[in-house]
């Protein structure tokens, strides 16, 4: 059994080390590499949140591939942000963040290596999306 004090610790960590590594994303402005696909030439993603355009998430396989709860954020943060590219990378900063907690807890789950566990967490974290 993994004592509950360890994962808060390890959470913690996580929790630091993601946004050490990532915080000056906020800072960042859209890169030319697929933010046009997504977000910045995307009239799907800058209608926001609408019927139509949950539909459409759902539904489309633009950009190659089925992703709606990808598109759903980025229809969120626009209609919340615009294009104000620092908020949408702090967005998806908190959702890696999340991730390498659930990460974390889901390996403790399986295995109940804590140590181990907490290792590949902190090698998800600095990993490039």
């Amino acid at each position: 059994m993994v004592p509950h004090r360890f994962k808060i610790a390890a959470s913690l960590f996580l929790i630091v080390a993601t946004l050490t590594v990532f915080w000056q994303v906020s800072n960042h402005d859209f890169v030319s590499y697929d933010d046009d696909t997504y977000v910045t030439r995307n009239p799907h993603v800058q209608a926001g949140l609408s019927t139509e355009s949950i539909k459409w998430a759902f539904t489309t396989t633009y950009a190659n591939f089925w992703h709606p709860l990808r598109w759903l954020s980025h229809m969120l943060d626009y209609q919340l942000f615009g294009l104000n590219p620092g908020r949408h990378h702090l967005t998806s900063l908190l959702l890696h963040v999340a991730s390498s907690i659930l990460l974390f807890l889901v390996f403790v789950r399986m295995t109940e290596a804590q140590w181990c566990s907490a290792l590949v967490a902190a090698l998800f974290v600095p990993h490039v999306a």
